[in-house]
């Protein structure tokens, strides 16, 4: 594992990486980043193929992309919702509770279904966390494209913080869209008939 010494190296350089990227997204990339600790950064880095084994120095021009890698499969995410252009997930280190993200499913675009999911997450959280409202802003986090969907509570200050499983999870089930949870009540009321129902003997 990385020690204090080598992640704080790490993050340094991975800073000056993002420095061409816009204010505002690069508060957010800065903010993520500093925010890890030597494992959480060592597993970042695995994820997006910048290290092989812990230790081992940031190979320049061979970064894989973490949101096209969650788009793959190859990451786990907090799945709510997809269509033809874009993933909506939830944030792991989210600013409040739902904070959510679409993902553009185009590296460097955002199509029209991004903004069409993110409306309809917007609605789900606002049915089901009743926050005051809910901010959607588009832009670029480590250069890929994608929305935030960003709850605003009453009295409750925007502060990152990193969720735990057992939080995302609950959140999860909360969050996901009607036409998903149908279907996968369809799909266990199939299994239910297909246990009880009375084989033919020959």
């Amino acid at each position: 594992m990385l020690n204090e010494e080598q992640a704080k190296k790490i993050k340094h350089e991975i800073l000056k990486q993002i420095e061409s990227f816009p204010e505002n997204q690069r508060k957010q990339a800065r903010e993520q980043i500093e925010a890890m600790n030597p494992e959480e950064l060592e597993q970042f880095l695995v994820k997006n193929k910048m290290m092989k084994e812990a230790g081992e120095e940031i190979e320049t021009g061979k970064q894989e992309c973490v949101f096209c890698l969650i788009l793959q499969g190859k990451v786990p995410g907090y799945k709510l919702d997809e269509n033809s252009g874009s993933l909506a997930i939830l944030e792991i280190n989210p600013l409040s509770k739902g904070h959510s993200l679409i993902i553009s499913k185009n590296h460097d675009k955002l199509s029209n279904q991004a903004f069409s999911l993110a409306n309809k997450i917007s609605k789900k959280i606002k049915s089901k966390l009743k926050p005051e409202e809910v901010k959607i802003e588009s832009g670029k986090v480590l250069g890929h494209e994608l929305i935030n969907i960003i709850p605003i509570y009453k009295n409750i200050k925007l502060e990152k913080r990193k969720a735990d499983e057992k939080e995302l999870i609950l959140l999860q089930d909360k969050l996901k869209t009607a036409k998903r949870e149908k279907k996968e009540k369809k799909t266990q009321e199939i299994k239910k008939i297909i246990i009880k129902a009375p084989r033919r003997i020959p």
